[in-house]
């Protein structure tokens, strides 16, 4: 018999493994927390904006706050490395936050109606001594209590996004532009509450700075304000049309 020899033919390579899928960005909850102390000047910017901040009490420090705060947001929006603005455009921040300021005045004039037309009156009425009088002043408080605490949640909930599209795009009416800000806010959802919850700690980390004399809050009260602002246009950075 004869012997065959069959050559041994190596099996065929394993077939590649699937690809990774190409996840999107993923929403960073402590970045807005810890973005500021990445930037090489830090120091001084922080410096500048707690002295901006004191001006706050006059009012118009607001205006250079918000203005400042709109720059920051359009950085975070396009991605830069590191977005905190510089302070060598005071100017143009008071006049952005001229225009910031009356989206906001806008959105709260509901409750300003709502208690001069209801609040002043309750609290006449109450104060009359007849008891019909006084019940009906304590029907109007209720009334007012029931009407003004989902204005305030409502406001609470979209003025930020209403902020937003006005300080990226640089214009008054795109903070009304309701077909854009509801589906904006739709779509993203879940990173637009977790901004949200940033800015409900931000305001409590605010008022640290009453332990360092007190002028410390100053600066932490600018640093709650980067927090926030970072939280909301790194939404808007990540987006989903």
């Amino acid at each position: 018999m004869t012997d065959v020899t069959y050559s041994e033919v190596p099996p065929p390579p394993p077939p590649p493994p699937p690809a990774a899928p190409v996840l999107p960005g993923q929403f960073d909850f402590g970045r807005p927390f810890t973005f500021v102390f990445h930037d090489p000047d830090w120091v001084r910017k922080v410096a500048i904006g707690g002295l901006v901040y004191l001006t706050s009490i006059f009012i118009v420090g607001w205006f250079f706050l918000l203005g400042y705060m709109a720059a920051l947001v359009r950085n975070v929006a396009a991605g830069v490395q590191h977005p905190l603005p510089d302070w060598d455009g005071i100017g143009d921040y008071f006049a952005e936050g001229l225009r910031l300021v009356a989206v906001g005045l806008v959105w709260i004039l509901p409750a300003v109606v709502l208690g001069l037309t209801f609040m002043f009156p309750a609290m006449i009425f109450s104060s009359i001594d007849n008891e019909a009088v006084q019940v009906l002043g304590s029907g109007m408080a209720a009334v007012i209590s029931c009407l003004f605490v989902p204005i305030i949640l409502a406001v609470t909930f979209f003025l930020p996004a209403s902020l937003l599209f006005a300080a990226i795009e640089r214009r008054f009416s795109a903070g009304f532009e309701f077909r854009r800000i509801w589906p904006f806010i739709k779509a993203n959802i879940g990173n637009y509450l977790l901004a949200i919850v940033i800015y409900l700690i931000a305001r409590m980390l605010g008022g640290i700075g009453i332990f360092f004399l007190c002028i410390g809050v100053v600066f932490t009260g600018f640093w709650s304000l980067t927090i926030t602002t970072y939280a909301f246009g790194e939404v808007y950075r990540l987006r989903k049309e």
